[in-house]
């Protein structure tokens, strides 16, 4: 067995990350409070709440991608924008079967409420729009822009400047890894600003447990395909299968 290379944690690579973080932050805070001034915000967010969802996740990808595009001169491929992976294991189209299992597991609530005839709890109203709108961000919008951010640049930032592994359950993860799923996690508290802290708790455990699982897997493939197409596919199916049960039952 080799010797685990041991942690080596350097504050301002960390402390960089988490400035971009902010930043990105504060940009969709100020976006979130322009749109509630609207003079019919109530209507549209009731209506078509898939364009705010779109408009918020704008920063999470123009911003992470110009420091990129700033910090690898121009070599994307450094930062995970490649479609080949590093790994034999971890391959586009097994990324896809995953991420299509764990979006059916996530379907269970919407299949046992068209069991007993109750209607599924999906997007109201359901309209060809805001069916397109919904469609859209589940399936292209959120994994390309969050993956970018907290994988592309953030995991592969730390992962380039900080030294060391963490073993869990059996896997070599890489300091930065770890670092960058508690980071992802920590940023879903920004969903203070629409949901109850309940929920919001709940999300940022989930999202942090999920960000070990994801990070361990671009940090083995080295290509952000394969975990933008687990993050579409887990929620993206569960939202389809919605959709369909709704207009089957």
């Amino acid at each position: 067995m080799r010797n685990r290379e041991p942690v080596d944690l350097e504050m301002l690579p960390i402390l960089r990350m988490l400035a971009v973080v902010i930043v990105v932050a504060l940009v969709m805070i100020l976006i979130y409070t322009g749109i509630r001034s609207l003079p019919r915000y109530e209507t549209i967010a009731s209506d078509s709440s898939w364009i705010f969802a779109h408009l918020l996740h704008i920063p999470q990808f123009v911003i992470p991608f110009v420091l990129i595009w700033y910090v690898s001169r121009g070599k994307l491929s450094a930062y995970g924008f490649r479609l080949r992976t590093n790994s034999l294991l971890i391959t586009h189209r097994r990324m896809l079967v995953l991420g299509i299992l764990v979006g059916l597991l996530m379907s269970l609530g919407h299949i046992s409420r068209a069991f007993t005839g109750a209607t599924p709890q999906v997007p109201q109203p359901v309209t060809f729009m805001s069916v397109l709108g919904h469609m859209s961000f589940q399936w292209i919008v959120v994994g390309l822009s969050e993956e970018t951010m907290f994988r592309g640049l953030i995991q592969t930032y730390l992962m380039e400047r900080l030294r060391g592994t963490v073993r869990l359950l059996g896997h070599e993860l890489h300091v930065g890894t770890v670092i960058t799923a508690l980071i992802w996690g920590a940023f879903h508290f920004i969903n203070i600003l629409i949901m109850p802290i309940g929920p919001v708790i709940f999300y940022v455990v989930l999202t942090t447990f999920a960000g070990l699982a994801m990070g361990y897997a671009y940090q083995e493939s080295r290509s952000l395909l394969t975990t933008i197409i687990v993050h579409n596919m887990i929620f993206g199916v569960p939202l389809a299968i919605g959709y369909l049960l709704y207009w089957l039952v």
